[in-house]
């Protein structure tokens, strides 16, 4: 009945979302971006949606970095960009022990290599993620461990201390 009321159209957004229709909630939020191309919520939000679906992670990434654009002190959607880039770190790591096991050093070399590329590629995100929240003793924390991975033991040794500061108080 009202079809250009944004406001009806994000609460039917949010309805579809909460009766689990995400399919329904998806566009929604891409009808209510074209509308409002500078709602920064509904683009993080699109991002989110797009971010569990591993055939729209370039999406996900154009989504959250829209939102950025247009707030760039956003933490949440650096938050989400950095576990992206991360992708599913706990496979990653369970295929590195299961090529470890099974000696196959080749791929072991291989798949730990990708890992830390990707965590190269996440450093970006996080360093900016850390500049707008820095008090956040989960990002110091990852971090650290960015830096451990990607052999940059200066860097790692300096976000350890600075979590083990966070902790003391």
């Amino acid at each position: 009945k009202f079809p250009n009321n944004a406001r009806l159209s994000e609460l039917q957004g949010v309805v579809y979302y909460k009766s689990g229709k995400n399919d329904q909630f998806l566009e929604s939020l891409k009808a209510q971006v074209a509308k409002n191309p500078n709602d920064k919520t509904n683009w993080y939000n699109l991002g989110v949606l797009q971010s569990k679906n591993p055939a729209t992670v370039a999406e996900a990434e154009a989504s959250f970095k829209k939102a950025l654009d247009l707030d760039p002190k956003m933490v949440s959607a650096w938050q989400n960009l950095t576990f992206l880039a991360m992708g599913d770190d706990e496979k990653a790591v369970a295929d590195i022990e299961t090529a470890r096991k099974a000696g196959k050093t080749e791929l072991f070399n291989k798949l730990l290599q990708e890992r830390r590329n990707r965590f190269s590629k996440t450093l970006p995100y996080a360093e900016k993620w850390y500049e707008i929240d820095n008090k956040n003793i989960d990002v110091v924390e990852l971090l650290a461990d960015l830096y451990r991975s990607t052999k940059n033991e200066a860097k790692a040794a300096e976000y350890k201390a600075k979590a083990a500061a966070m902790n003391k108080k």
